[in-house]
């Protein structure tokens, strides 16, 4: 009876192999998926941090051609798409400064008498912004005699020119933000106004 309790004993180690075996082979298998986990997860931090001096020069050259401060500029389009070229908005507003085909890509092209471009064409930041500069340069000389042009530029930018038009002072100096009568548009305003104020005082624009 004690050789046979003596044997058993002898093969249970024997017995417990292939569960080690397995479960060393488990936590490698962990181990990697989460080395696999962490790089992707680093990587599309690191992306989402490069978004934002990503365009940094296309920004300064479109609002020098189009007389816009690049820190507004750049202001607008982080407030209308986060920096993320391929963003689509629920109106089918496309890319960087959510450029609509029938409306600010419609007006640019007919002026400069160039093709409309596509819905595809675009995604391309360089056009993107360039149409979008030039529509908010636009605007912004369009109310170049009043005090608040630039909320009432962005008015335009987000609402249109009709609504704008309707939310100007009675004087040149007056209030703008106060007379806005749809809030989305009011934060929008100011959300811009505010990320402006920050870029004037601490981006460095590339020369």
């Amino acid at each position: 009876m004690t050789y046979g309790i003596r044997k058993e004993a002898m093969r249970r180690p024997h017995r417990s192999r292939p569960f080690s075996v397995a479960f060393l082979l488990l936590v490698v298998f962990l181990a990697i998926g989460a080395t696999v986990a962490l790089w992707k997860g680093c990587k599309v931090f690191l992306n989402f941090l490069s978004r934002e001096t990503r365009y940094d020069k296309i920004i300064v050259e479109a609002g020098k051609r189009n007389m816009v401060d690049p820190a507004l500029l750049k202001a607008v389009i982080w407030r209308e798409s986060k920096y993320n070229a391929s963003e689509i908005g629920g109106k089918g507003e496309i890319g960087l400064m959510q450029i609509m085909v029938d409306r600010a890509a419609s007006d640019w092209a007919r002026v400069k008498k160039y093709p409309l471009p596509s819905a595809g064409a675009l995604y391309d930041p360089e056009l993107n912004i360039e149409i979008g500069s030039w529509y908010l340069g636009r605007a912004l000389r369009r109310w170049r005699n009043f005090k608040e042009s630039v909320p009432l530029a962005l008015c335009e930018y987000n609402a249109g020119l009709t609504r704008a038009k309707k939310w100007q002072p009675e004087t040149s100096t007056g209030d703008v933000i106060s007379r806005i009568r749809i809030n989305s548009t009011k934060q929008y305003v100011k959300d811009i106004l505010k990320r402006y104020q920050k870029y004037k005082n601490e981006w460095k624009a590339p020369h």
